[in-house]
């Protein structure tokens, strides 16, 4: 019997101790999913909490960082939530999500991780929140049955716990009229169409007495509506895989004459549903660095920030024609004519012979204008999406004018593989933000990607400041009276003024995935509340001696990277706390460039602490920013930032009249770089989307510092306080927040 007592025993401590072995049993496997997993379903749970009155958590940060800065979790102020229930659901979901990491790091020695990439990936499968899709159509010509085959339009009805398909009839009368509510419609056009699945169509039902009707063919009137007021909606059930979506004018014809089919993304495209299910836990090593700008990189726990990965290429973009050129490149295969840059032809040939096979293109910019630039980027665009690439395209509503909106119209004609989102932040109630800040708050992360699974040496990933607009290229005002759907800055229909900008390229599989990864599931976020998912999860580790020196030396032989991704009114501030940090990690010296430099109270005091403990801190920025677009204020509140730091660093004003310094590098002791889409001002981290990527890598790090002097050379140092007039000093305070 004590033979049989002893014997379990040290099979039950064999069972238990396998558990953590390196030959985890499957049942090890799906736990430590699982554990993943639900810190996600926490995180979601949590976020509708996050920034729960922006206003009093930016003023918190503010006046009291030390009393926020504890953690690089989200921010929450528990006293200002008054339901007791809800308080105590916070406090034991966030118990309960430390609880989960503790049990992941206490297996972290038993796993074999190198340091690039994550340290394992588990598979989120919970559906996303809500979503609606618009097709909508403008003229007859459009998908057009003539025998050509069409793309059909991604479905994502699998992603979604609750997803519809509305169907928008933007066409014109002959005679200019639009229907305008039922009645009116009963001598009006319309088209007839038809909906056909291979599976169940949830459609509104012909009689009042149903909510809706089930059925794999839905018939109906589709008529002409400025608002299309008839509201057709349709949902689908998980089984559906095809559809074929058909229509035609009943005055002029008696059968179909337009279509497309319609598919299941998950069918269509398989990597994008790996990209957004994926989840990828990344160590967070909290000893053996110090505050140094090593350990920054290492130890840093921010949840819209990508796990270390390396990268085969990186291509300095700061001359426009290799900025131009190189894109040009990564989308066709073939370079763009220097006389056709030159002459600024924006039907300059594309050569396609070479072009990659690329199975997504992210495109995300402040602008996508009508003009050389724009217009290049979209043919090259259109190529791939014929092919049948998924194109996915972010832009504000508010910069994007009607003929920006042109091109972009034909860049989808007849493309239902080609999705815009035209972005426009969503005021909930008066606590996440007023009416101003619906026009006020745009998406700033200026991105292009491609990602082809067949194809990894071609995938690449161009960031910056340049946005798709010719001011970013061109020092010289272009013309385009030849071209009625361009702008045609020379004539004054629009202010151009030349952004002396910079950029890069990045070539490598796992930095584009990644990233690509983290976008796209910003693309799935939630519309009335911004929620998206974020694609890694933070593990804090302590690393043994061996793994510290490993982790020291790797950048040594191999270029390291992140990249970051903020949405300040919904990630708590995270971007704020991580250039907080950033700065703190400087021990030399610490150069910026920026075209609008007000930091905020907290990074102002990190600044400080960075003066103050040695750190050579030199800036170059612009003061005056005529023909930049922004109110005069924005001038004055770079005025107030400059002079709050002459004593403590060294700034230098761009002097170039004819342009603006729109370059943002931040290089930290010669070792750490930072490049991004982020201006040293309030907006930045308060209001816009931002992304960036930040690389450990000294060979990276002599190239930006190179660049940065460049500018510098170009500038002068303020030595004395810039004057700011009585009534702009009046407005600063308002202005703070916005400028």
């Amino acid at each position: 019997m004590r033979f049989l007592l002893i014997s379990f025993i040290i099979s039950t401590v064999l069972g238990l101790l396998s558990c953590t072995s390196a030959q985890r049993t499957p049942s090890s496997v799906v736990t430590d999913e699982d554990r993943i997993v639900r810190i996600q379903e926490i995180d979601l749970e949590l976020s509708q909490y996050w920034n729960n009155d922006w206003r009093y958590s930016q003023k918190l940060f503010q006046v009291a960082p030390s009393k926020v800065m504890t953690s690089n979790a989200p921010l929450f102020d528990l006293s200002k939530i008054s339901d007791p229930k809800i308080r105590s659901e916070i406090v034991r979901l966030q118990a309960e999500r430390q609880s989960l990491r503790d049990a992941l790091a206490f297996k972290f020695e038993a796993r074999d991780w190198q340091g690039i990439g994550p340290w394992f990936q588990s598979s989120f499968r919970r559906p996303l929140f809500a979503k609606e899709e618009i097709i909508s159509i403008r003229d007859l010509e459009e998908f057009r049955l003539n025998g050509k085959s069409s793309n059909p339009f991604p479905l994502e009805h699998r992603f979604f716990a609750d997803y519809s398909l509305r169907f928008k009839n933007e066409m014109k009368t002959e005679n200019g009229v639009f229907a305008k509510d039922k009645d009116d419609r009963i001598n009006k056009r319309y088209l007839k169409a038809r909906l056909e699945c291979d599976g169940d169509i949830i459609a509104p039902a012909k009689y009042f007495w149903l909510s809706e009707e089930r059925t794999r063919v839905y018939d109906f009137k589709w008529f002409y509506a400025n608002e299309n007021t008839q509201n057709i909606s349709v949902k689908f059930s998980s089984n559906v895989s095809q559809c074929r979506f058909s229509y035609f004018d009943p005055e002029k014809a008696t059968s179909w004459t337009n279509g497309f089919p319609l598919a299941s993304l998950r069918d269509v495209s398989p990597e994008w549903m790996k990209l957004t299910q994926q989840i990828d836990v990344c160590p967070q090593i909290s000893n053996g660095f110090g505050k140094n700008p090593e350990g920054f990189f290492w130890m840093q726990d921010f949840n819209f920030d990508t796990c270390p990965e390396t990268f085969d290429s990186y291509t300095n973009l700061r001359d426009p024609y290799v900025a131009m050129n190189r894109r040009v490149i990564s989308l066709t295969g073939s370079s763009l004519q220097r006389r056709d840059f030159d002459a600024k032809n924006p039907m300059a040939p594309l050569n396609f012979a070479k072009a990659p096979q690329f199975d997504i293109l992210w495109v995300s910019s402040l602008n996508f204008s009508a003009d050389f630039s724009g217009m290049v980027t979209a043919r090259a665009i259109r190529y791939h999406a014929e092919k049948g690439t998924q194109v996915r395209i972010l832009v504000p509503q508010v910069t994007m004018t009607k003929k920006d909106r042109e091109i972009v119209s034909w860049l989808m004609r007849d493309l239902p593989n080609v999705k815009v989102q035209y972005y426009k932040y969503s005021v909930t109630d008066d606590k996440d933000g007023t009416w101003f800040d619906r026009l006020h708050r745009v998406n700033h992360t200026k991105l292009l990607l491609g990602y082809s699974v067949r194809e990894p040496a071609a995938n690449f990933l161009i960031t910056g400041g340049r946005n798709i607009r010719d001011s970013y290229i061109f020092p010289e005002t272009p013309f385009y009276r030849a071209y009625k759907n361009l702008k045609n800055y020379g004539d004054g229909e629009e202010p151009y003024i030349y952004y002396n900008d910079f950029e890069i390229e990045l070539r490598g599989t796992d930095i584009v995935k990644h990233t690509l990864a983290q976008m796209l599931n910003f693309w799935n976020r939630e519309p009335s509340t911004q929620r998206f998912r974020s694609t890694n999860v933070n593990i804090p580790v302590v690393g043994n001696s061996d793994l510290v020196v490993r982790l020291k030396a790797l950048p040594n032989s191999k270029p390291l990277v992140r990249h970051v991704m903020s949405l300040p009114y919904f990630d708590g501030y995270q971007l704020e706390r991580f250039y907080i940090e950033m700065i703190d990690s400087a021990q030399k010296e610490l150069l910026l460039t920026t075209p609008y430099f007000r930091p905020s109270v907290a990074i102002s005091a990190a600044l400080d602490r960075a003066h103050a403990r040695g750190v050579a801190v030199k800036v170059v920025t612009r003061i005056h920013l005529a023909g930049d677009g922004t109110p005069q204020i924005a001038e004055e509140v770079n005025k107030e930032g400059v002079n709050r730091h002459l004593r403590n660093v060294m700034i230098y004003e761009w002097t170039e009249s004819n342009s603006i310094m729109h370059a943002k590098i931040l290089v930290i002791d010669g070792k750490l770089s930072f490049l991004s889409s982020v201006n040293l001002n309030r907006r930045s981290f308060i209001h816009d989307t931002e992304s960036g990527v930040l690389i450990l890598h000294e060979p990276t790090a002599a190239n930006l510092r190179k660049e940065f002097f460049s500018y510098l050379n170009r500038s002068r140092l303020i030595t004395i306080e810039e004057k700011i007039g009585w009534i702009s000093g009046q407005l600063i305070d308002w202005a703070d927040s916005y400028f």
